[in-house]
């Protein structure tokens, strides 16, 4: 009997404990652009479920990320709103350069505080509308929204004129709270931002060929290329993942 209460207490010891160490274990971590938070959001909020696993999100620019990421930050996957600072990373091996992968894209679109009454836009009548008041983005030095804002503006040959006009914010959701509180009669942003706020509307849409394409790569982080970081991978690249961003507005290739 003795023997057999001994055999009960190791079988639930051995059973027991690979649960509690796991529940003890860090949350997967990713680094990810501030434009993705809500999508992103979605897809870590069934970490628990689909992976067995706690994940969270840290959410800014681009930029500021991979410097924290170059500098050290506990990351285990990075997601940028462009190619540049995921080559940047990429190039100086602090991500796994062959596990890139390109999640979704987006477009880039001029909002308004919703009550503002603007005119109908065409090239020209946007120019003279923006050249009226500041015009919150993402800084072009480092946050890719405002890099795209710049391209497009240069591309219609108004960024002598209006660069004097910019509210330069750190990333891009920053330029569009400014627009939401009224303070800034426009904004250049990502149409994805333009879905998540009841308090702006778009006024006007880039076309693409006006910039770089807006693409999100993914990758994960040198030296955390492990099983449950892959698992994590592999949810953000299945159609739970798709759906996600697709919810939230982004474009994503069926395959």
């Amino acid at each position: 009997m003795r023997c057999l209460f001994r055999t009960f207490i190791l079988f639930c010891t051995l059973v027991l404990l690979p649960g509690l160490s796991r529940a003890d274990e860090p949350p997967l971590t990713v680094f990810a652009a501030a434009s993705t938070q809500q999508a992103v959001e979605a897809v870590l909020s069934r970490c628990p479920q689909l992976i067995s696993k706690a994940c969270r999100g840290v959410f800014a620019a681009s930029s500021t990320l991979a410097r924290q990421i170059a500098g050290g930050a506990p990351a285990d996957i990075y997601i940028s709103a462009n190619l540049k600072w995921m080559r940047y990373l990429s190039d100086n091996k602090y991500v796994v350069s062959n596990r890139v992968s390109v999640l979704a894209s987006n477009r880039l679109v001029v909002v308004a505080p919703k009550s503002l009454e603007v005119p109908d836009m065409d090239d020209e009548t946007l120019l003279g509308w923006l050249a009226g008041d500041r015009v919150a983005v993402g800084d072009p030095v480092h946050v890719p929204a405002g890099i795209y804002a710049e391209q497009a503006l240069q591309a219609l040959g108004a960024w002598q004129t209006l660069e004097g006009h910019l509210l330069r914010m750190p990333n891009v959701r920053a330029a569009l709270a400014v627009v939401a509180h009224a303070e800034a009669n426009a904004g250049i942003v990502y149409a994805t931002d333009a879905a998540v706020s009841r308090d702006v509307k778009i006024v006007y849409r880039f076309d693409p060929s006006l910039h770089e394409p807006i693409r999100y790569p993914m990758a994960p982080l040198t030296g955390r290329d492990s099983k449950d970081v892959n698992r994590l991978i592999d949810l953000f690249l299945s159609e739970t993942g798709k759906a996600a961003f697709r919810a939230a507005g982004f474009e994503v290739a069926a395959d």
